[in-house]
């Protein structure tokens, strides 16, 4: 009964998000039907993407702060790389990121009603359980980046019910960097878990407005492993790792 009585300030609250979250995606979904499929205007559909993360913050308590936005190339390509535990890990990057990226999201999200027109050429998506699907969407990241359009991708490939440890890293995002020889920035995100957070079902898991911490790591290049994927993917993990215990 004490646990049910805690819980119903973070259920008001969590359904305060999604209420909002529906609203705001009814809202701005005409904006992104012009810039995306008609106009294919992927830069100013990221100053949408920027209004749009900056209003849910303020709509729900949520306060973006920045460290390390001096390791931010001035020009791209890169590949973002962040641990993953709450949907504002979505949210959060463009609040304070202005430079145009591109996130690889699971497909499930190519099918939500509204939300699925983000992923009509802007953003890209993959089957986990498809290595066909993998293999393609590999493809398209590499056109991102041939494009210069950075790209923002969750090497855990879903959220950690046990934030802030990570699961463990899959190796598509590194040999990605391999291929195409291109920087990885690390990215963690310190309070996302506390703020809105997974693992304990929609009642009882964590929530509550205030903080979101999140710091850029400086810049890892593939020739610094010899261009070795594991040895890329572990050193990675490590730093980002050591950036999650100096925080917490």
């Amino acid at each position: 009964m004490v646990e049910i009585l805690k819980a119903i300030p973070k259920t008001i609250w969590k359904i305060w998000f999604l209420l909002y979250m529906i609203g705001s995606t009814l809202f701005f979904y005409p904006f992104l039907l012009l810039t995306i499929v008609i106009l294919k205007n992927y830069d100013f559909t990221y100053r949408i993407y920027r209004l749009w993360a900056w209003s849910i913050c303020i709509a729900i308590g949520i306060i973006p702060t920045v460290k390390g936005l001096e390791n931010l190339p001035q020009s791209g390509p890169y590949i973002l790389v962040a641990n993953h535990s709450s949907e504002l890990d979505i949210i959060l990057p463009y609040t304070k990121i202005k430079q145009h990226f591109a996130f690889l999201a699971k497909e499930e999200l190519k099918k939500a009603p509204l939300f699925n027109i983000n992923f009509k050429g802007m953003n890209v998506t993959v089957n986990r359980r498809s290595m066909l699907s993998g293999k393609h969407s590999m493809r398209e990241c590499v056109e991102k980046l041939h494009l210069d359009i950075n790209l923002l991708i969750f090497p855990e490939g879903t959220r950690s019910p046990i934030a802030p440890r990570m699961n463990r890293f899959k190796s598509g995002p590194f040999a990605l960097a391999i291929e195409t020889e291109t920087i990885i920035i690390p990215i963690v995100f310190e309070d996302n878990y506390k703020r809105l957070g997974g693992g304990k079902g929609f009642f009882f898991s964590k929530a509550s407005p205030g903080l979101s911490r999140m710091t850029i790591l400086p810049a890892v290049h593939p020739s610094v492993v010899n261009k070795d994927q594991e040895s890329l993917r572990d050193l990675v993990r490590k730093k980002m790792e050591e950036a999650l215990v100096l925080k917490s």
